[in-house]
Formats: structure tokens, sequence, C-alpha cells
């Protein structure tokens, strides 16, 4: 079964998140890379696995909280860092995520 169009963003960000780990540990040995990125992927992958074959406002909801989980870590790291790769970036995907995901939950509420 082909995923539902409200799963492609999470299924992206899942590999993204899990590239982005992986390759942290493997350029600077980073392992909170590796375990963040690998937390982040299997969370927006479990995101879309609710949406697709449970509850869309569930999944959405969990979607929803991850951004926004992501969106606080990587924002503080950013003050605190100044550097826009990979924390600016992954603030502003925490932040696009978390809107998507609050407008879809809303629908299905």
């Amino acid at each position: 079964m082909a995923p539902s169009g409200e799963v492609h963003l999470d299924i992206a960000l899942s590999s993204l998140t899990v590239l982005g780990g992986v390759m942290g540990y493997v350029r600077k040995k980073s392992l909170p890379s590796l375990l963040g990125g690998l937390t982040f992927g299997v969370a927006y992958g479990t995101t879309a696995y609710v949406i697709q074959t449970h509850d869309a406002f569930l999944g959405h909801s969990i979607g929803c909280t991850t951004s926004a989980l992501m969106a606080t870590m990587m924002g503080m790291r950013l003050a605190k860092t100044k550097k826009v790769m990979p924390a600016g970036i992954l603030t502003g995907v925490g932040l696009l995520g978390f809107m998507y995901h609050a407008y879809k939950a809303k629908q299905w509420a």
C-alpha cells in the first residue's frame, strides 16, 4: 500500500534526521548526533505509521510534539553555538513540521 500524502513529510524527516545523525557520527565521531538522529528518525517514522494505519489525529499530535521538541532542542543549541549548520537548519525544519502537524491535527479533530 502506497503511503498517503499526509505521511510523505514524516518519511522525509525520518530519513533526513537518521542520515544527519549518521553523518555527524561518521564525520565528527559525535555519539549525541547519532543518538539524536536515530531517536528523531524513529519518532517521525512512528508518526507516519500511526497516521497511515491507526488514527490521523493521534499521528499528527505525535508529529507535532516531535517537531516542537526538535525545534526547542535545536533552537537552544543554535542560541548557544550560533552555527546555522546543523542547529539552524533543524530548528527551521522542526518549526515547519510543527506548523504542518498542528494544522493537520486541527483538521482531524
